[in-house]
């Protein structure tokens, strides 16, 4: 009989626990293991997180970690530290059995029968209905603490501090408030205000000098004096908010004079007026972009993977378009490209040497080698999954076997467990060779008069330079380009040119010093033997 592996899962929230809850769960666990003759590998551990929400860092860590199937088993202390929702805790359970693993509680008994599962679920019933009671009297407790104007956490608003649940003005902060009100009020812009707080000596209370950023600022009532509470809708059940959904005015708590004031409210309503009327009368308009890209949706950056996009760069104070790495932060290595250059070169690739008709004995010669290696490679695929197949069969017997020695042992579940998971592999490969062995039986045929037909035909459209056409070309015959800050590796779809489906493709590399100097190119023409090309 095989070992059993196991991990542990512990956590702790806030309410009403400490960490050395943690400590207490993990040493119940280890005796279960001890007791039970269970390898326990891995600890995972969850400190002052929520049972109602997965988005626990460690807990999703061992989502992803069961997929290894290094483990046969779960074992918390009790469900409610698994999940305090019905819903999650049933997802995972089903979610970790596809993977062969099984969720057992230490201290509480429930086994694999109807009743067993029953009485679990309706554990992990109570815990849910524990948390949203929980739940329901902090809220209570909230909007108590609402009605008497006292503060319920957070970052304090600009001008104003918290001393005893209570806001207090900071008068240094108060001051720059004042001056962004009566500033607003005159019309001034957002930057202009920004930069004469920061010129004149103003700062937040932490010493961080201003944004432009006092729309929030200025559309708040609290500086008016009255509390605001409960405005907003709840979090949904990803633990997203939805600022711009208000609740009914019936649902909002707001006292008068619960707060200092900082502005008086005449220029709190004629700011509110001004902001008002600029949303009115601002007019959107849709961004057009004058400079369109040929070979858009077809660049990936070799380096960090993502999507290579048409921008647009200065030099000289003259603007020119480029193809540049979408990586935010300008976090990756590859340079941009200057897009004219390269959208020419692809073209003068096409027409004045793969598809040149006295080239036509080179490229046969080439599209050949990708289809051998195309059909190889498939055929490879095949084998590889008929020894998978070959593989499973071999596991399930052996645990078949394990099986029929097994009289009554607590361990005969989980063996039962592993067999179906393995029994579901085995019919899943084995559906995807079958799915491989039609295609080997539909690989196209290779014929040389059809792929001489489609270059005729591409290389006539080639010759229409209207953006449309030659971006419908490009798109059809070039599979994807990958650039990074000294190749440029195009990969073309050749089955296209064998009027099949089946993926085709070679690969051409050039340097980008060479698509760098024009020059070298815009003669229409260049030799095929120049080429670096690649079937693999």
């Amino acid at each position: 009989m095989s070992a059993i592996n196991a991990v542990a899962y512990a956590r702790y929230s806030s309410d009403r626990q400490q960490e050395s809850s943690i400590t207490v769960q993990l040493a119940d666990i280890r005796k279960f293991c001890a007791s039970h003759q269970i390898h326990l590998i891995r600890e995972y551990v969850d400190e002052a997180q929520t049972g109602t929400n997965a988005n626990r860092k460690n807990f999703q860590q061992m989502v992803q970690d069961v997929k290894e199937r290094e483990f046969q088993l779960i074992i918390v202390h009790r469900l409610d530290r698994w999940a305090r929702s019905v819903d999650d805790g049933r997802y995972y359970k089903k979610y970790f059995k596809k993977y062969g693993a099984k969720i057992v509680s230490a201290i509480e008994g429930f086994n694999e029968t109807p009743e067993g599962e029953f009485y679990e679920l309706m554990s992990m019933g109570m815990a849910e209905l524990y948390s949203k009671k929980l739940a329901r009297e902090c809220a209570a407790g909230k909007v108590a603490n609402a009605l008497e104007g006292k503060a319920h956490g957070g970052t304090p608003l600009l001008g104003y501090t918290v001393k005893g649940k209570r806001y207090v003005i900071d008068e240094q902060e108060a001051e720059a408030v004042k001056i962004i009100f009566r500033m607003a009020s005159e019309g001034y812009g957002y930057t202009y205000i920004r930069d004469y707080l920061n010129k004149n000596g103003y700062r937040h209370s932490d010493g961080r000098l201003f944004t432009a950023h006092f729309y929030d600022i200025l559309r708040n009532r609290k500086y008016i004096g009255e509390y605001v509470y409960n405005r907003t809708v709840s979090k949904d059940e990803n633990g997203y908010r939805n600022n711009h959904r208000n609740r009914a005015e019936h649902d909002i708590i707001r006292l008068q004079g619960a707060i200092p004031q900082i502005v008086d409210r005449e220029t709190f309503e004629k700011v509110q007026a001004l902001l008002d009327s600029r949303k009115a009368n601002k007019i959107y308009t849709p961004i057009r972009r004058e400079r369109k890209f040929l070979l858009s949706g077809l660049l990936r950056c070799a380096e960090c993977g993502r999507a290579i996009c048409g921008s647009s760069a200065a030099k000289d104070g003259i603007r020119y378009p480029v193809y540049r790495c979408g990586a935010k932060g300008r976090t990756c290595p590859t340079r941009m490209i200057n897009s004219h250059y390269l959208d020419d070169y692809v073209h003068t690739l096409l027409t004045g040497c793969l598809f040149k008709p006295e080239n036509a004995n080179r490229l046969e010669q080439f599209i050949q080698d990708c289809y051998v290696r195309a059909y190889n490679a498939l055929r490879d695929k095949w084998n590889a999954s008929r020894e998978t197949v070959g593989v499973i069969q071999e596991k399930i017997a052996e645990l078949e076997r394990e099986l029929s020695g097994e009289q009554a042992s607590p361990l005969q579940q989980l063996i039962e467990a592993q067999i179906d998971t393995l029994q579901a592999n085995l019919h899943k490969t084995e559906y995807k060779q079958e799915l491989m062995e039609k295609e080997i039986a539909a690989f196209p045929d290779y014929n040389p008069l059809r792929i001489r037909k489609n270059v005729k035909k591409y290389f006539e459209r080639l010759s229409d330079r209207s953006f449309d056409n030659l971006q419908r070309c490009f798109r059809e015959l070039v599979r994807i380009i990958k650039i990074d800050n000294d190749h440029i590796k195009i990969t073309f779809a050749f089955n296209v040119l064998m009027d099949a489906y089946t993926p085709i493709t070679g690969t051409v590399i050039e340097t980008r010093d060479y698509i760098a100097r024009p020059e070298n190119f815009y003669r229409q023409t260049f030799a095929f033997s120049k080429l670096t090309i690649l079937t693999e």
